[in-house]
């Protein structure tokens, strides 16, 4: 139900005196906010100044009452309608405002995008109504006939704005517009902040039984003693995508905040292509993929952060094979000119639709997907692929010819000509792991993780002992003479930091090299975890096959 509160004509610009001043004072009298009754001066004046436009003027009627498509909600309510000519492409105006000549300022559009109702009637001939509802603030009581009658007989009594008083309203009107938009950005920062740490919170607090489940699976694989392969290769699968959405989560946690730190150095182009496809071997494997790679004759160098880069080419290889349904063949491309790598990864699977292209690299952006989609993921891989490239000076491009013809992921970066230099085993060198055996603390309060990671370490030739928190450790140290020691961070009665500088000072353990792990590996962690004395920081879970190459270097 509405109830009408006034009427005034638009009969010339003069009058859109009238209609700011009436709009403003519809507002006060109902409890808009600054930037409410900003937006809805604005938004009436602008259809009225049209109405005087197109039209030759019209009425302009306010009410109150019930919104349209918000139930139990009240609004104010602005109504104004002409007899001009009509609106013969009104849908087209709608989504662009050129399409009327000779319209100027913000339009039927940008009052459409101001109000919280918008709805135009027109017909060729038959003129205009444009109806314009803002809602009022939650929480306003609802308004009787008596209330509304008193603030009616308040508007009768104000004295209309001269055109100079109503200069001086806007410009005040508007500072306060100013300070309003000022403050709500400010508490959208703070929103943004607090979801960044609660992603940041949830990686980490994930990561603590996906690290017992995966040292697990790891150790059952590794026993051979399981006749329950399959569902054992089935839970392995689950937590590995489990896993690449935890870590999707946390990068992009830290890319929002500017948090990833870069530790650049010369790489060969072909050495992060490979790295990539290894990550993303699995996946490949499980879909019945082959990959084909084309390489230049004259391969080049760049400046990157290896471990990110990778992660950058594990991202799109393994989008191109989780959407190809069917077994087939990704396609990798290497093309370079004197100052930039190209690399481009071509699928012939799902593809994507023309509206969606161009937001593909949209923090949480999906594609429509049906019921049965299982493999949707959470629209994070290719906006953290899209950070990274540019945090690197490169670019990412992304295009698709539509659903079902596949879809190619291109990546530049710029070339260095810095001599590469590669950490990777010569071949035919064996892999010393089984030579060199440790005696090894591990410290960690989740017993499952703990326990699971010293049996694998027991079955690779180190001897091994568990402590659940912090002063077990420092009391098991005593007896135990460690070499090693893997100290989770966050423990239960001390920090892993603490403990560490505790361990350090036994006599002796003065050949102690220590290992943190932890759900959080952001800069300050990793900073405080070398002050503390650290020698390497793995994230959770750890990749067991990483900590053994760590422990064999001695």
């Amino acid at each position: 139900m509405r109830h009408r509160i006034l009427a005034t004509p638009v009969s010339s610009n003069l009058s859109l005196v009238t209609v700011r001043d009436r709009s403003r004072q519809i507002g006060e009298l109902f409890g808009l906010d600054n930037l409410q009754r900003t937006r809805f001066i604005t938004a009436v004046s602008e259809i009225a100044c049209n109405a005087v436009q197109f039209a030759g003027g019209g009425m302009l009627t306010f009410f109150v009452g019930d919104a349209t498509d918000a139930a139990e909600t009240q609004c104010v309510v602005a109504q104004i309608s002409d007899n001009g000519p009509g609106i013969a492409n009104l849908d087209a105006l709608l989504v662009d405002p050129s399409a009327r000549p000779g319209v100027t300022g913000v339009g039927i559009p940008g009052s459409q995008r101001m109000m919280d109702g918008f709805f135009v009637q027109s017909q060729a001939g038959k003129g205009t109504t444009v109806t314009l509802e803002m809602f009022l603030p939650r929480g306003t009581a609802r308004l009787s006939v008596r209330a509304l009658g008193a603030l009616v007989g308040q508007l009768t009594q104000r004295k209309a704005q001269t055109p100079v008083e109503e200069l001086e309203q806007q410009n005040r009107e508007m500072l306060l517009a100013l300070e309003e938009l000022r403050r709500k950005r400010a508490e959208l920062e703070e929103a943004d902040l607090r979801k960044n740490e609660f992603l940041a919170m949830l990686a980490h607090e994930l990561r603590n039984p996906l690290a017992a489940i995966s040292l697990s699976l790891e150790l059952e694989a590794r026993a051979g003693t399981s006749e329950s392969g399959h569902t054992f290769a089935v839970i392995a699968r689950q937590t590995a995508q489990l896993s690449r959405m935890v870590e999707d989560l946390l990068d992009v946690s830290r890319l929002t905040r500017g948090k990833v730190e870069l530790q650049t150095e010369v790489v060969r182009i072909d050495s992060l292509i490979d790295g990539g496809i290894e990550m993303a071997l699995a996946e490949i494997k499980r879909r019945g993929h082959t990959v084909r790679i084309d390489y230049p004759a004259e391969l080049v160098s760049v400046r990157v952060d290896i471990a990110r880069l990778k992660q950058v080419f594990n991202n799109i290889i393994h989008n191109a094979a989780r959407y190809t349904p069917q077994p087939d063949t990704i396609a990798i491309t290497v093309t370079n000119t004197d100052s930039e790598v190209t690399i481009a990864v071509a699928d012939r699977g799902i593809g994507i639709d023309p509206d969606m292209l161009p937001h593909v690299f949209d923090l949480f952006a999906q594609a429509t997907i049906g019921i049965g989609r299982q493999d949707a993921g959470l629209g994070i891989g290719l906006t953290v692929v899209q950070r990274l490239v540019h945090d690197h000076g490169g670019s990412v491009r992304a295009y698709s010819d539509g659903p079902g013809k596949g879809t190619r992921v291109v990546v530049s970066l710029p070339v260095v000509e810095a001599q590469a230099t590669r950490d990777d085993p010569v071949d035919g060198a064996e892999t010393p792991w089984a030579r060199v055996e440790h005696n090894v603390l591990v410290v960690d309060d989740n017993r499952d993780s703990a326990d699971a990671l010293a049996a694998l370490l027991d079955m690779h030739g180190h001897q091994c002992r568990v402590a659940y928190d912090g002063a077990s450790a420092l009391q098991l140290a005593e007896t135990f003479p460690a070499t090693v020691g893997v100290v989770d961070l966050g423990l239960p009665d001390m920090s892993g930091f603490d403990v560490a500088r505790a361990l350090l000072a036994k006599p002796a353990l003065g050949t102690l090299k220590l290992i943190a792990l932890s759900g959080y590996s952001t800069a300050p962690f990793r900073t405080e975890a070398a002050e503390a004395g650290f020698s390497h920081f793995f994230s959770k879970p750890v990749a067991i096959e990483e900590l053994l190459q760590f422990l064999a270097k001695g």
